[in-house]
This record gives C-alpha cells, sequence and structure tokens, in this order.
C-alpha cells in the first residue's frame, strides 16, 4: 500500500530536516574552495557540483516541509530532484578530488557515465532508486578520496572524520527508505544524518585548511655542481 506523504512527516522533523541538508550543502562547497586552492583549473566545477548536491537536498528539504504543513501541498518533482542532482553532483566533486589526489586535472568525462546510465534506467523503470544506487556510489568515492588525501596531509583526524560519513552514508538510506517509521525512530535517524553530515563538513574543513597549492606543484630537482 502507498504510503501518503501528507500524513508521513511532522512539520517540526520536516524543519529540521533543513539540518543536515545546510552541513551538506556547506561541506560540498568546502571540498570545492579546498579542491580549488590546490587545483585552480577544478575550482569552478567543483564549486558548481557542491551547488547541485545542495540544490538537491534543499528541493526534498521544501518538498517535506510542505507536505508537513497545513494544508498539504505535495510537488512530487522536488523530492524526485534529490537523487539525479546527489548523482550528478558527487561525481563532480569526486572528479576534481581524484585531481587533487594525482596533482594533475583529470577527464571529466568517466565520472558521468554512471549518472547517465543511472538516468537512463531510471527513465525505464519510472523511478529514482537507479539514481539513489549512483548517488550512494558517488559520496563513498568523496568519502575515500576525502580519506586518502587527509592522510597524505597526516590528517587523521580528518580521515576518521570521512570515514564516520561514509558509514552513514551507507546504512541510513536502507533505514530511511522504510515504510510506516514511528516518530521516535524517525527523529533517531534524522539525528543521526545530522552528525554524520557535520563530519562531512568538519572533514572537508581540515582539507580546506591543510591542501595548497604546493600540492600541484612538482619537486624542486637539485642541480648537480659538475666536479
Amino acid at each position: 500500500m502507498a504510503v501518503d506523504p501528507c500524513t508521513e512527516y511532522n512539520l517540526l522533523l520536516a524543519v529540521e530536516d533543513f539540518v543536515p541538508v545546510v552541513l551538506a550543502g556547506a561541506g560540498s562547497v568546502v571540498l570545492g574552495l579546498a579542491a580549488g586552492r590546490a587545483l585552480p583549473p577544478v575550482r569552478v566545477p567543483a564549486l558548481l557540483a557542491g551547488a547541485l548536491v545542495t540544490l538537491g537536498g534543499l528541493a526534498k528539504a521544501v518538498w517535506k516541509l510542505l507536505v508537513a504543513a497545513e494544508p498539504c501541498r505535495d510537488y512530487p518533482f522536488l523530492e524526485h530532484m534529490l537523487f539525479p542532482c546527489l548523482a550528478f553532483g558527487f561525481a563532480g566533486i569526486a572528479c576534481a578530488l581524484l585531481g587533487v589526489r594525482r596533482g594533475r586535472q583529470v577527464a571529466w568525462w568517466p565520472f558521468l557515465v554512471l549518472p547517465v546510465l543511472g538516468s537512463i534506467a531510471a527513465l525505464a523503470v519510472w523511478d529514482t532508486g537507479p539514481l539513489l544506487v549512483v548517488a550512494a556510489i558517488g559520496a563513498v568515492a568523496v568519502g575515500v578520496l576525502g580519506i586518502q588525501i587527509a592522510l597524505r596531509e597526516r590528517h587523521r583526524v580528518g580521515a576518521a572524520l570521512f570515514v564516520v560519513y561514509i558509514v552513514g552514508t551507507l546504512v541510513l538510506p536502507p533505514l530511511a527508505a522504510r515504510p510506516h517509521q514511528s516518530l521516535e525512530l524517525q527523529w533517531a535517524e534524522q539525528a543521526t544524518n545530522t552528525l554524520v553530515q557535520l563530519c562531512f563538513l568538519l572533514g572537508a574543513f581540515g582539507l580546506r585548511r591543510r591542501v595548497g597549492t604546493s600540492a600541484t606543484e612538482p619537486a624542486p630537482t637539485q642541480v648537480g655542481v659538475p666536479s
């Protein structure tokens, strides 16, 4: 039996949903700034990708607020914006971070393969499920690259923060997808999501402070003095 969204969400819970969205959006933008600091050519694409992640989260949060309010107003296109925006946004951030890790800009088109295939599959089955999978893969890729860069910069706390982010990314969506959840369980999931996104933001700030333009500069060569 289909779940009626107008009876599914508590208004206060819907308002709190903006908190993890803002944290995740801020983390995405900070990661874009960190990538641009280390590798200037990826700055604008990375920031646009972060803005796309933020847009998807805000659209879903606005939808929740509208269906939880009185009178209930259901605009499904707002809900359905989430996973397409996350899929393409995280792909763009992952592309930028891979360039930072390698010290040079990498080709962007391979990162579009999964989001495009996910979009085709979503249209074929008329469901955003395939894009949920692609978005999760992209988010995990961003977390893994964050860990690698943090360890390279000897920032173990930052690496641990991205580990928490990855675990939350993999665990929370299946829990949140279960129908007919109690209000207490929804609050627990929401609080956990807020904590996960806070870890993401703090990890991004750590990279922003530590990653500099020197990461992309070649190591100086020593010129020998002829004897």
